[in-house]
Formats: structure tokens, sequence, C-alpha cells
């Protein structure tokens, strides 16, 4: 469906939305006690069993013979009939079909969840916990109704009621505040003594090496030193060289106007890549870009209206919002031990809630002249932002490879036990790859202003997932420690030039989705590591 339509049975709707005892028991009721009971009869089988002993310890339940990789497969088949069954009562509720309905229940869905109980790293919790954490949080919004308060906070208050959720539920001797707590009574106690040690120089921790003596050994040769790296990241170049071709061939040709329109498109994501590549290689992910892209343009836009002026103060002040929230998901993942995915898809709903309270769902004003012209003007025959894009690549090249900044990132992403015993500052790290990050995210914001001339609600979502391709395409691993920034912008160019070949075509949009989702899983299965088979 390329937009909502369609009708439901009124039988059906009045069977699952009418009352099941007239004036006693609504039917709803009724299909969530049957959903339950479901889950009960599973939750005490052998299947169930299988479930929690992997979510409590994968190995221990291998060894123990449960056969993990069916158990697992069968979960995620489970999972799919729930969301269906889910589609199918809110259909019943609407009258009719919307295919894009369930986007805005991912935020909701984590909360309710952490709410009533479930651990996130598995092993504890329930769908009857999940059920009552869902009535808390419309319990919750129905409440800031009967106040007045506006339903943009809707999302502010969901954010905010997850984070305080899973900071509970891990609120044990061994949890991040618990560790935090006896640092500092330990610190204060020595203090009060006369105690407390001074700072250690930097890199105390470290293996103190010497400088060699005399002529420096011959490094190897090139090719030999990158050829890991090369493995990951040509592949996405051999596939654009491919994606070319078959342009070439459709078109009949590729001139300059096309290439400048090539890196103008990919221009967006390649600054995301830096800073979601990043956190990917610190073995996190950022769920917070696509609400800190909007906030930001909307606040580029409502500051400038239109003028150059403004902009000297209003473009810094909007990076300083995007290195806030990377700030805020740092110190969420880096102080109170929050896992990635919390933080900042909590911080991503909390952000929306303050991008539509700032525009009161109406973001005005327009990007200045100045912005306008460097996303659509000219300059040495090329648009002026393919060459800032130019120097962009080179500075993330550089920062991710030569600085030690960038070593740090990769040592964590491979072992933070490691990368701790050799003296790096694993909090440090982590909160400048967030802040990073929310920086990219905000420079990405003030140019798609100027590229579409305002700012509007929602503007960054369609970045979410394409930034995350665009890495995994470019050759680095998931869970961190693997890749190269010019391996992603391999990725960028490879997706956004084959975004150009689908769109002049006449298939339908929603097969270009498919073949692009087709195109990113088949890079995951080519390109995942090895240990992973």
């Amino acid at each position: 469906m390329d937009k909502p339509g369609g009708q439901i049975a009124p039988g059906f709707i009045a069977f699952l939305n009418g009352t099941a005892i007239p004036d006693l028991l609504p039917a709803p009721i009724v299909v969530l006690a049957a959903a339950l009971l479901v889950w009960g009869l599973i939750r005490h089988s052998r299947f169930g069993t299988a479930i929690y002993a992997i979510g409590g310890d994968r190995e221990a339940a291998a060894s123990s013979g449960i056969r993990v990789r069916l158990v697992s497969f069968m979960n995620y088949v489970l999972a799919g009939c729930f969301y269906g069954a889910a589609g199918a009562f809110i259909s019943a509720q609407t009258g009719s079909a919307d295919p894009l309905v369930g986007a805005p229940l991912l935020l909701e869905m984590f909360a309710a969840v952490v709410v009533g109980g479930t651990a996130l790293g598995g092993g504890r919790g329930g769908c009857l916990g999940s059920v009552i954490g869902a009535y808390i949080l419309m319990i919750v919004v129905n409440i800031l109704l009967v106040l007045n308060v506006s339903a943009y906070y809707s999302t502010v208050a969901e954010g905010v009621i997850l984070i305080l959720a899973v900071l509970g539920a891990s609120l044990n001797r061994d949890s991040a505040i618990a560790a935090y707590l006896r640092i500092a009574r330990q610190r204060w106690k020595a203090w009060r003594d006369g105690t407390l040690p001074g700072r250690l120089p930097a890199g105390a921790m470290g293996i103190a090496l010497g400088r060699p003596s005399g002529r420096a050994p011959r490094l190897p040769a090139w090719l030999v030193r990158h050829r890991e790296t090369l493995r990951y990241a040509l592949p996405a170049y051999v596939a654009l060289i491919l994606v070319l071709a078959v342009t070439l061939i459709h078109y009949g040709g590729l001139d300059l106007h096309y290439l400048n329109s090539l890196l103008v498109l990919s221009c967006f994501l390649s600054i995301l890549s830096l800073g979601q590549g990043s956190v990917i290689l610190t073995g996190g992910l950022d769920l917070s870009l696509p609400w800190t892209i909007a906030l930001c343009g909307i606040l580029l836009a409502g500051a400038t209206n239109g003028l150059n002026l403004p902009a000297l103060w209003a473009v810094p002040a909007v990076l300083a919002v995007g290195a806030l929230v990377g700030l805020v998901n740092g110190a969420g993942v880096v102080l109170l031990g929050l896992p990635p995915i919390v933080i900042t898809l909590a911080t991503n709903g909390i952000v929306e809630g303050f991008a539509l309270v700032y525009s009161n769902g109406t973001p005005a004003g327009f990007a200045p002249p100045a912005l306008r012209w460097l996303m659509t003007g000219s300059f040495l025959h090329a648009t002026p932002v393919v060459w800032v894009l130019l120097l962009f690549v080179i500075g993330g090249t550089v920062l991710l490879g030569r600085t030690a900044f960038g070593r740090r990132i990769y040592a964590v992403g491979n072992s933070a036990r490691v990368a701790y015993l050799s003296g790096v500052n694993i909090g440090k790290t982590l909160i400048g790859a967030y802040v990073l990050s929310g920086l990219c995210a905000a420079l990405v914001g003030i140019l798609l202003a100027g590229f579409n001339g305002q700012a509007s609600l929602g503007m960054g979502d369609e970045y979410l997932l394409p930034s995350i391709a665009v890495v995994v395409v470019g050759g680095a691993l998931i869970t961190g420690g693997r890749g190269h920034y010019l391996g992603m912008i391999g990725g960028v160019l490879l997706l956004t030039a084959l975004q150009t070949l689908l769109a002049g075509t006449t298939l339908p949009h929603a097969v270009r989705d498919i073949i692009f989702g087709l195109v990113v899983l088949g890079a995951v299965l080519a390109l995942r590591d090895r240990q992973t088979r």
C-alpha cells in the first residue's frame, strides 16, 4: 500500500473492539487475556524454559543440550506472530490500514517492556509485566492530557520513563551508579584522612616502551600493512563501479552534472557516517540521529529566518546543541551504565518532544542565503559543498586513522578490558565518540535546512538506517573494532548511486526500498566476521 486505505469488515471490528459481555467486559480485555494465555502456555513449556536459559547464559544453555540456534530462530518467529496480531488489532481500531502505523510504536514498545521488568540483557521478565508497563505508560500520557499538558511532551515523558525504568532495574551492588558511589565514598574518606594520592601521570597504566636506539626497523609494504582494511573496504568500491556501469548503460552516459549531484546527495551520509561509524567502532549505536538532525535544522531556520548575519552565532549554537545531545548519550552509557540502544532511543524521543514544543508542530523560518548558496550554488564548476565534503573526508580520515583519539576508539571496540589495562580512558573515549556523532548530526541538520531552504519535522527519519547501513557496507564490523572511514565513504557512494539509479526507473518506491534493503543485507552477510559464522 502506497498510502493508508482499505476497509476492515464490520464484524471483525466488532469482534475486537466491541463488548464480550454487554456493559461489563470489553472485547479488547478478552483479546489481551487470550494473548497472555498463549504466552503462559509457552512460558511453562520446554521452549519457554529454553528462551530464559539462552537469555540467562547462552553458553551454559548450549552446554545443557539446548539447541540455541533453533530456539532463537523460533523465538523471532513467535515475535513476528505477536507483531502481526498487533497489526490486525490496530487495523480493527482504525477501520482501515496504514503501512506506516507501526513506526511511532518503537519507543513505546521498548519503554513498556523495560518498565514491565524485562531485562534488556535477557533472562528475566515476561509478557505480563510488559502489559502492565504499557498500561502505566498510557496512564501517564492520559494524566498529561488531563492536566492540559501539550501532547508534544508525551515522547519526552516516554523517554524519561524508559531511562528511569532501566536505572531502577539495574540498581544493585554491581551497577554503575553503585560503583561510582563506592568510589566517591572511598575518595571522600581518603581526602578526610589526608591520604588521597596525587593524580597519576597520563599513560601511567600503559606499557612503557623505550625509544629504540639506532636505525628504525623497516616497515612492511603499504599493501601488507593495509591488507585487512582493503579486504573489507574494497568490495564497496567494486560494487560502486558496477552500479555506475549499469547507470552508464541505462542513461547512455555519465556527465559532470551527474557526478556533482551524486556527491551533493552523498554529503549528508558522509558526515553522518563519521559520527555513527565512530560510535559503531566502539561497539555502540546512536539512534538519536533522526530528531537531533530535525531539531538542529529547525533551530537554525528559526534563528536566522533567511538572514546571513544571525548565522554567525546560530551555526555555532546549533552545533553546540548537537554536541550536548551527544554528551547526554555518552554520559548515559559511561556514567549510568545504560545500554546504548536504550539511552539513544530515549534521547531521540526527548529531543523529538523538544522539537515539537519549540516549533509548536509547525517549523518556521528559512535558511540564510549563504547556506543556500553552499548547497545549491556553483564554485569552480561544482557545488560549493562538494569542496567542503572533500575537506571533511580528509579530516575524518586523519581523525580516525592518524590521531590518538582514533586509535583509542579502535582499542575500545576491539577489547575494552585490554584498552583499560593499556591506559586508555574508556569513559572519555566513549563520550567523545557520542559527542562527535551529535556534532555530525547537527551539521547535517544545518546542511539539510540549506538544501531544502527550510526545516521540517521528521526530516532526519530517513537517515537513521542508511547511516548504519553505509558503515556496515563499507566494511565495518557492527560489533566494533574494525572498519575504516574511507570504506564508509565507499558505502555512502555505493548506496547513493544505487538510490539514484533506482529513482530513475519506473519501479515503485516500495520495491526500491526492498532492493536497497537486500543490498545492505547482502553486504552484511558477505562482510561479517568469520567468528560470527
